[in-house]
């Protein structure tokens, strides 16, 4: 009887320590995740994605997000449009918007990321330069399309003499119209051009599907900025203690803002490996070599 007696309460004692360990690993596990949900909030407003250590990430429209310690806001929408507004009338937050100039005029808790197009367009010259290597036969000829941006362009042509020097590169200036942008597309391909390049927006979504049109390849100033790495610059010194505001932050090849984003699809994989290879070496500070 005794010995079944003990038995009985170590069997109880064993039992208690199982709740007990149950008891504390559920402890454990709710601290863990408060301890999780512990850090700078920030607020992002459209397509970014960012990861930072110390960092909540709160994804949202700017009415939600707004109060946060930072928000971040992509250009081009229209919580973009209102962000100054919304930036003038906190008194604690701070704000910056990916892709636009916001230094005019300037808000100290409001902050522009800007990226450095020459670079851009200098890459995307490289990749048209690498393109018409592969296809073209005779003398190549490739087209910047749209409204006379004359540094952009000149920055195009040097990227495809970079790859290919005895290139022509056609200008194929428009009105920053849709339809004015794709005649000048199509223009240029009837001149010999293989590929087009345009800035952006609608001008740029023209000119590209007038190269489509004819089975070319097309590309824009967008394809060569990655928005992902200022938004987690930013956020990564708001976790440090540093924030910005009242002045446009500017980032190209060597922050690794300036890349590969996306490639036309009728540009071939051999060639997509050789641009990504070549935009790494203009982040190193190296020429492209092709």
């Amino acid at each position: 009887m005794r010995t079944a007696a003990a038995l009985l309460v170590l069997a109880f004692a064993l039992g208690g320590c199982g709740d007990g360990k149950r008891a504390a690993a559920t402890t454990t596990t709710a601290a863990t995740a408060t301890t999780q949900a512990q850090g700078l909030h920030i607020g992002l407003v459209g397509p970014l994605s960012v990861q930072v250590p110390g960092a909540v990430i709160e994804h949202g429209t700017l009415a939600q997000v707004a109060g946060d310690p930072l928000v971040v806001v992509a250009a081009g929408g229209r919580a973009a449009e209102r962000v100054r507004a919304v930036a003038a009338a906190d008194q604690v937050g701070h704000y910056a918007v990916v892709g636009a100039s916001e230094k005019s005029p300037p808000l100290p808790n409001l902050a522009g990321l800007v990226f450095r197009e020459d670079e851009a367009a200098r890459l995307g010259g490289v990749v048209a330069g690498l393109v018409v290597a592969e296809e073209s036969a005779g003398i190549p000829r490739v087209a910047w399309v749209g409204p006379q941006e004359r540094p952009l362009a000149a920055a195009f042509v040097r990227g495809v003499h970079d790859i290919v020097p005895g290139a022509v590169v056609l200008r194929a200036w428009s009105a920053d119209r849709p339809a004015a942008c794709k005649e000048a597309a199509l223009g240029a391909l009837a001149r010999g051009a293989t590929i087009v390049m345009a800035h952006g927006g609608l001008c740029a979504s023209a000119a590209i599907a007038g190269a489509h049109q004819q089975n070319h390849p097309g590309l824009r100033l967008s394809d060569f900025v990655l928005p992902d790495v200022p938004a987690t610059q930013v956020a990564r010194d708001a976790v440090g203690g540093v924030y910005h505001g009242g002045e446009d932050l500017v980032f190209g090849a060597a922050s690794g803002a300036v890349g590969i984003r996306r490639l036309d699809p009728r540009i071939s994989p051999t060639t997509a490996v050789r641009a990504r290879a070549a935009a790494q070496e203009l982040a190193s500070g190296r020429p492209p070599s092709g």
